[in-house]
This record gives structure tokens, C-alpha cells and sequence, in this order.
């Protein structure tokens, strides 16, 4: 079902998508799992049992929405999705030199067209390659050893010095990582943009798409504050702490808002760690 989804999303995306969110709800209820109930309410203990059902439900029509989503780039580029992305006007007034962290919740292969339409240089990182964004978008993957995540790195250091954008997920730890608590659970965080932000003087911007009835929404929300969690206070480690703190608590606080908008990888991480069943 989600191959031919994927086909007609080349033709008609946004009935395509809509279809696969359907499909993906009706798909957890019937099986229970991607994600299950009593893993929604582990999460979100605040939610009664109906109310995690349907939360259950609602991530797993998100789930089948990017599943559609990377097959449909994988055969057709982003083309299709270019006309269904919008941006607010937050992301409109983005200013570089600037860190963009992304999280794996909402549309989350929907950004590239977004970026495309920033008028400074993007370099965007990511595990692997799904597809080949166009100016001022430069796509650089991150898989490799530690040799190659250095390089990314250095890169990442002139192209913040140069004024443009870097992208990355936070949420993806290809190698450093550091330890915070969301949602009173532990999570690892990539160290590389609070470690980009401490040697550049870059700010970091949460950045998110959500999946709307006309298409996707994406949003730059407010720099992030290392002072204002954590208490942690020099250079170095603690400064990047606080702002990997800083990072989890924002990401708690969007979830506790709109839990629906919460990936299933991001889930399982949150779950189980580096141990998924």
C-alpha cells in the first residue's frame, strides 16, 4: 500500500499523504504497535487510556506519512513536495551565521525545499543521501568514521565563519553525544551543533515541519538559551551542556504541546535507549 501510495504522491502528493495517514492509523489500530498504547502512556502518563489510543493512532498515521514520503524522494526527487511547503514567518526572518537543529518529529524529510528558499548558503548534514536539494542548499552526509565526522565538522566551522546556515539533527548521534533528560527519560544528544555554537558564537534554532490539511508547515522557533536551564556556567563542556540541556527541554515542552507531532524513532529512543525490543 505504501509503494503505490508513494507513486501517486508523484502525481497528487497531497492526496497521497492523506491517504497514508489514514492508512497508518487504521494500521495501528488494527496491530496495536508503531507505536503500542502502553508505550504512548510510559511517555505520557498524564493522558488517560482513550486519550493515548488515540494519540497512538495519530503517530502512527505520522509514521506512515514519512514512510510514503522518503519513498516518494527516493524515486522522485523533492519536486513533489516543493508546491506543499510553506514556512512561517519565523523562518522567513532567519538571519546567518545560525545553527538550525532538527528533531526527528513532524514532516521530517520536508525541510529541504524550506531551506532552498533561504538566500544564504546551507549546508545541511545528514546520515546518508535521499535526494539533491537545490541552491543555495548543500546536502553533506555524515556517515563515516571519525576521520570523515571531523571533516564535516571543520566544513561546518567555515561555512558558520563564511555567514551562512548549517543543518543538523540533533536527535541522530553518529558519534559524541551528550546526556540529557525529556520527558523524564534519558536521551542522547548529538555534541556537534553545541559544540559548533561554543567555537563559532552561533546561536542554535530549533527548527520543525508539521503536517497540515493543505501540506507542510515549517517553523524556526526562538534561539535557544544555554543559561537558562541547567545552571551551568564557563567555557568548554558546561557551556555545551547547557545548551544540549537548553535543546531538551525545549523538545519536551513541543511534545507536551503537540504529542501527535512525536516520530517513532524519536519515541523508541526516548523508550528504550540503545536497547529497542
Amino acid at each position: 500500500m505504501e509503494a503505490r501510495l508513494s507513486r501517486l504522491a508523484e502525481r497528487r502528493p497531497r492526496l497521497a499523504f492523506a491517504a497514508s495517514a489514514v492508512v497508518g492509523a487504521i494500521r495501528n489500530r488494527l496491530s496495536r504497535k508503531w507505536p503500542a498504547t502502553d508505550e504512548v502512556e510510559a511517555l505520557f502518563p498524564h493522558l488517560g487510556r482513550l486519550a493515548a489510543l488515540r494519540l497512538a493512532a495519530r503517530i502512527g498515521a505520522l509514521e506512515a506519512r514519512n514512510r510514503v514520503q522518503v519513498r516518494c524522494i527516493t524515486r522522485s526527487g523533492l519536486a513533489p513536495l516543493r508546491p506543499l511547503v510553506s514556512v512561517a514567518g519565523s523562518f522567513a526572518a532567519l538571519q546567518a551565521p545560525c545553527i538550525l537543529a532538527t528533531f526527528h518529529v513532524g514532516a521530517t524529510h520536508a525541510l529541504a525545499p524550506a531551506l532552498e528558499r533561504l538566500t544564504k548558503p546551507v549546508l545541511a548534514l545528514r546520515l546518508g543521501s535521499l535526494a539533491t536539494p537545490r541552491p543555495p542548499v548543500e546536502m553533506l552526509t555524515t556517515e563515516g568514521g571519525e576521520q570523515q565526522r571531523a571533516a564535516v565538522f571543520h566544513r561546518s566551522i567555515l561555512q558558520l565563519e563564511r555567514g551562512g546556515f548549517v543543518v543538523m539533527a540533533v536527535d541522530v548521534v553518529p558519534g559524541a553525544w551528550v546526556d540529557v533528560t525529556c520527558l523524564g527519560r534519558p536521551l542522547r544528544l548529538a555534541r556537534g551543533p553545541f559544540a559548533l555554537s561554543r567555537l563559532s558564537g552561533a546561536p542554535i534554532v530549533p527548527l520543525v515541519s508539521r503536517w497540515s490539511r493543505r501540506g507542510v508547515h515549517v517553523i524556526a522557533a526562538d534561539p535557544l538559551q544555554g543559561t537558562q536551564c541547567g545552571g551551568h556556567a564557563g567555557d568548554g563542556t558546561d557551556s555545551e551542556q547547557a545548551l544540549a540541556d537548553a535543546a531538551a527541554v525545549w523538545l519536551e515542552r513541543y511534545l507536551l504541546d503537540a504529542p501527535s507531532e512525536l516520530g517513532l524513532g524519536l519515541l523508541r529512543s526516548l523508550l528504550y535507549g540503545l536497547n529497542p525490543p
